[in-house]
């Protein structure tokens, strides 16, 4: 059990990581949002690959965060009957959500998802069409669904991984973080 726990740390410290580097991301999101509004209000220039840009940021966040919500436990549950349950049937609710839901559904969803990012990829595809001008290639929009599910699927690993040790008495379930960068060694 002590290896996929490290495992499990392993997945947590990468999930952190791509947390990490998305954030980075919205702030130059955010400055390329700003820098667009300035060209086209006071210049009159607009360039469709940076307006084209701004939702790809907000995709790649969208898809690529979903992993560390899960993981600082942020994401939506239904907790009505949480209140009511101990703490070791949450921790088989949480398992059989896991394996019987998240992890299923993320396989199914990386099925269906990589192939159309692949042919982008392959086949040279743009984003260009009658309704945009951008030349983005349109794997790289693509890309960002097989890549989150992949993300969250590995990460509903490692918490099933940590509901399994918890219900084998091998290693408590930690309490997680709230904020990206906060010290865990202060959360208890």
């Amino acid at each position: 059990m002590r290896h996929w726990l490290v495992a499990a740390g392993w997945i947590d410290r990468t999930m952190r990581l791509v947390a990490s580097t998305v954030a980075w991301g919205l702030l130059i999101n955010a400055l390329l949002i700003a820098g667009n509004a300035v060209m086209r209000k006071l210049f009159a220039i607009g360039w469709p690959v940076l307006f084209d840009l701004q939702w790809h940021f907000f995709a790649a966040a969208v898809m690529l965060m979903a992993a560390y919500t899960l993981q600082i436990d942020q994401h939506v549950r239904v907790d009505v009957l949480s209140s009511w349950l101990g703490e070791r049937r949450r921790l088989w609710v949480d398992l059989i959500g896991l394996l019987g839901i998240l992890l299923p559904v993320c396989a199914v969803l990386v099925w269906l998802t990589l192939p159309p990012a692949l042919h982008a990829l392959v086949g040279g595809e743009t984003r260009a069409s009658r309704d945009n001008l951008s030349d983005l290639p349109a794997w790289v929009i693509k890309g960002f669904f097989p890549a989150g599910f992949l993300l969250l699927a590995l990460q509903g690993l490692a918490e099933a991984i940590r509901c399994v040790a918890a219900l084998s008495g091998f290693a408590a379930r930690p309490r997680r973080a709230s904020l990206l960068g906060e010290d865990e060694s202060r959360v208890g």
